[in-house]
């Protein structure tokens, strides 16, 4: 007698330089006619990030600013460690933004007790005032890193759930991340209560867990002690055997049931990140 399992039961889920002068980099930037901009932090290959402003562009509103990153597609890009990283990425957003006319920001983020920090974009939208933005691309050599990325917390069992997010920047608050497919609002506010609730649903997760693996378990138990067994109709054993199975099938419900509520849970979040850490400063770049 054999307990079958759904197919979500017996395998638990997994909660996965040379820098060149500004006169050098004319010859290689076109638009390097007195609306760009060199920061003293390092970008692609190695060069200083450099920002391409466009006279004309203008401040957005949210809308325009989840429509343009929906769009556009830095996120995808590859991260290279030592190459193009996350200053790369917010140099590329900042740019493409600007020639979309969107007024945009790099933004770099000092993290307290760290010797790395982080960098995004920032737009001054005309109803939601200043928000942050983080479009770096999750590529496996990015997740190695562990270093100038958020670093993606289990559920999905994807190591690289990538996605433009939106960034939560305060002084002396947690650096946090919500991904755009959460519909996220740009308030600090609101990220405290997703990061409740996240909280709450990997404890949830778990537990579940826990549950599986108790459940796996007792099913190989009962697989053991009725294998190759043939009981007495009406005997002591075959009265226990019966109970056991329907011990396991209503366990077995249950477990169905939490994980429909746990899928539920999830797909409201969305990609869930870790906070990187206390922002100790931040310096904005238009």
């Amino acid at each position: 007698m054999t307990v079958r399992t759904g197919k979500h039961i017996l395998n638990p889920r997994v909660l996965s330089a040379v820098a060149l002068a500004v006169a050098a980099l004319c010859l290689f930037i076109p638009s390097c006619q007195g609306n760009t901009r060199q920061l003293p932090y390092n970008g692609t290959y190695g060069f200083r990030v450099v920002l391409e402003n466009n006279p004309d562009a203008v401040d957005p509103t949210w809308d325009q600013v989840v429509a343009f990153l929906k769009a556009d597609r830095t996120d995808e890009m590859e991260y290279v460690a030592a190459d193009f990283m996350c200053g790369s990425f917010a140099q590329e957003v900042h740019n493409n933004a600007e020639k979309a006319g969107i007024r945009a920001a790099w933004v770099g983020i000092d993290l307290a007790g760290k010797q790395v920090g982080h960098a995004v974009n920032a737009f001054n939208t005309t109803d939601r005032g200043l928000v942050y933005t983080d479009s770096t691309g999750q590529t496996a050599q990015a997740y190695d890193m562990a270093l100038l990325r958020p670093e993606a917390e289990g559920g999905s069992g994807d190591p690289t759930p990538g996605g433009d997010r939106v960034a939560y920047v305060d002084p002396g608050r947690e650096l946090g991340f919500i991904s755009l497919s959460a519909n996220p609002s740009p308030e600090y506010a609101f990220y405290e209560d997703y990061r409740a609730n996240s909280l709450d649903y990997e404890a949830k997760l778990k537990g579940y867990n826990d549950k599986v693996t108790a459940y796996n378990a007792d099913v190989q138990e009962f697989n053991r002690w009725v294998g190759g067994t043939s009981f007495t109709a009406g005997s002591s054993e075959a009265r226990r055997a019966a109970e056991w199975k329907r011990q396991l099938q209503a366990s077995l419900r249950l477990l169905k049931s939490d994980e429909a509520g746990l899928d539920s849970e999830k797909a409201a979040l969305g990609p869930i990140w870790k906070p990187m850490g206390t922002v100790s400063g931040i310096n904005v770049s238009w």
